[in-house]
């Protein structure tokens, strides 16, 4: 499929010419250089013409995709969600027409949601499939389309890798036919989620959260222009918490972020507007959501400071604070392979059991899924350090709105006796350990990037260092040949799918590359028993990247 086809279609793709016209050659270039695929979460890319861009075209592809996945099933359902990106509506109603022209049912939300949401719906309507339309904490250019199973899951690797053949099997994108959105709905063959199911997840939340003690602790929130707003303030509300404060300008839903460079909680300048305000309000705790309110980030007001967590220490707290209120069956805990270890100690110290996954949090999904006919054990938390957390599993995905009002429980609980939740982490640091995390995030745009990209990986599986930083490595993970060597030159098979990864193991910790499956970056995520991890990490860094 050439360039001219495509440009000459440009009219339907809900891309305009004119944003067209202003792209750089090198821009164009890789719009057609390559075909958006699925990885870690979906389908994600920029928005924009041609087959490595999402439009129009590429969503109606998807749609069709899925249409033949659910060929010979009785009365298929699909439900589908979206957030407050640049043309999420539009992409869910052309979903919606394909699906429909296929003769396979549709619940739409009618407003805007988060994804955790969309998973509970998926499971409550008894639907075939799930999709939610967003790019999670993306910059503005960018979204993207999330699958789910039947369980409220994302699709792991091989219904994955079955859908995209079926998608890819569609060469003639330009005339897939559809039915008009209004028609659907009047047909009524696509519907719009009632009020009744969207009530019923707000209950399931409250049902299972501590109740929040009285305490004089203030909570500025901000959703970062996305879905957490209403249901969130809505929510506090029925549980009796009022002291909080909405970072105004941050909580109307705007698909361009105008006030952040980037929509991601993880990072410290996010939370600027929620500083500004907690100054002025004196608050404890500013607690941030993504857009699709998966992930979360928090700050805590300490000795003065606002402390800002970082995935690995929140993931501890909630990790150390379930264990305490847990009775009965063995605690399991889902966390990632590059989350930190220390939530490993807490967990089998205190009677747990660890399940390591890859990273990508519906493997976490799929370990519930085993779990569920198992009586004499109990999921109580999934976690990565990228800020994604579950604590109940009537949601199959990171759930962020569950997290705010069972952090503003154990914070309230906490001030009550004179501690924040940095006392909190600091007396667990006490007790088990002290273990360090720093996280490099490497961008390589483009065609030329992707292949920088591929030279680390490759350098590091036929190279590996004997030592780095004068700590001796100790063992060898590569997750995409499945195999873990030690120092001594023996190996064994990993247990796990395969994946990009490699983990290197010093005698007192680790260091980790991972390139991303939806975007043009890899990772290096550093974990050490260190007295100077940010020196450490750094020079580590600069030894993988700058050499």
């Amino acid at each position: 499929m050439d360039r001219k086809q495509w440009e000459d279609n440009i009219e339907g793709s809900f891309i305009s010419a004119e944003a067209y016209g202003a792209l750089s050659d090198e821009e164009k270039d890789d719009a057609y250089s390559d075909m958006l695929s699925f990885g870690t979460a979906g389908i994600r890319g920029k928005l924009g013409l041609g087959p490595n861009r999402l439009n129009r075209y590429n969503v109606e592809k998807v749609a069709l995709g899925l249409a033949h996945a659910l060929e010979g099933k009785a009365k298929p359902l699909v439900v589908i969600g979206y957030d407050t990106r640049h043309f999420s509506r539009e992409f869910a109603e052309t979903m919606t027409s394909v699906l429909v022209h296929n003769d396979v049912a549709v619940r739409l939300s009618e407003q805007y949601i988060s994804t955790p949401e969309l998973s509970f719906h998926v499971r409550e309507h008894g639907a075939e499939f799930g999709v939610m339309i967003t790019a999670s904490h993306n910059p503005p250019e960018y979204n993207g389309i999330k699958v789910y199973g039947s369980d409220g899951a994302q699709l792991i690797d091989d219904p994955a890798a079955e859908l995209s053949r079926k998608i890819n099997a569609i060469e003639d994108i330009f005339n897939i036919d559809s039915t008009a959105f209004d028609e659907a709905l009047e047909s009524g063959r696509a519907k719009y989620i009632d009020a009744e199911m969207e009530e019923r997840y707000r209950k399931k939340i409250t049902s299972f959260i501590p109740e929040i003690p009285e305490s004089d602790l203030e909570v500025v929130f901000s959703s970062l222009h996305g879905t957490s707003v209403p249901i969130v303030p809505e929510m506090l509300d029925t549980l009796g918490f009022g002291n909080y404060t909405l970072v105004q300008d941050q909580c109307r839903p705007d698909g361009d972020f105008p006030t952040v460079k980037s929509p991601n909680p993880e990072s410290v300048e996010a939370f600027e507007e929620a500083r500004k305000l907690g100054t002025e309000t004196e608050a404890d705790v500013l607690i941030a959501t993504d857009p699709d309110a998966d992930r979360i980030g928090l700050q805590v007001l300490h000795e003065g400071n606002y402390v800002h967590l970082n995935g690995n220490q929140l993931g501890i707290l909630l990790l150390d604070h379930r264990l305490k209120m847990h009775e009965g069956s063995t605690p399991v805990i889902i966390k990632s392979i590059v989350t930190s270890d220390l939530g490993r100690k807490i967990a089998e110290d205190n009677g747990g059991k660890m399940i390591e996954v890859l990273t990508g949090f519906k493997y976490i999904g799929e370990q519930i899924r085993l779990l569920e006919d198992d009586e004499s054990q109990q999921f109580i938390l999934g976690y990565e350090e990228s800020y994604g957390y579950l604590l109940e599993p009537f949601v199959r995905d990171k759930d962020a709105i569950q997290i705010v009002p069972y952090i503003i429980s154990m914070a309230s609980e906490l001030k009550n006796d004179g501690k924040t939740l940095v006392d909190a982490l600091e007396s667990i640091y006490e007790k088990y350990g002290r273990r360090m995390e720093v996280l490099f995030s490497h961008t390589f745009e483009g065609s030329s990037g992707k292949k920088k990209i591929d030279e680390i990986m490759t350098q590091f599986r036929n190279d590996s260092p004997d030592e780095m930083e004068g700590r001796k490595v100790v063992m060898t993970e590569d997750f995409e040949s499945q195999e873990r060597t030690y120092s001594d030159g023996t190996s064994e098979a990993i247990d796990l799918p395969k994946a990009n990864v490699i983990k290197i193991h010093f005698e007192d910790g680790w260091i980790a590359l991972r390139p991303s499956g939806t975007e043009p970056k890899i990772k290096l995520y550093v974990s050490l028993d260190s007295d100077d991890i940010e020196a450490e990490s750094k020079s580590i860094n600069e030894m993988i990247f700058e050499d």
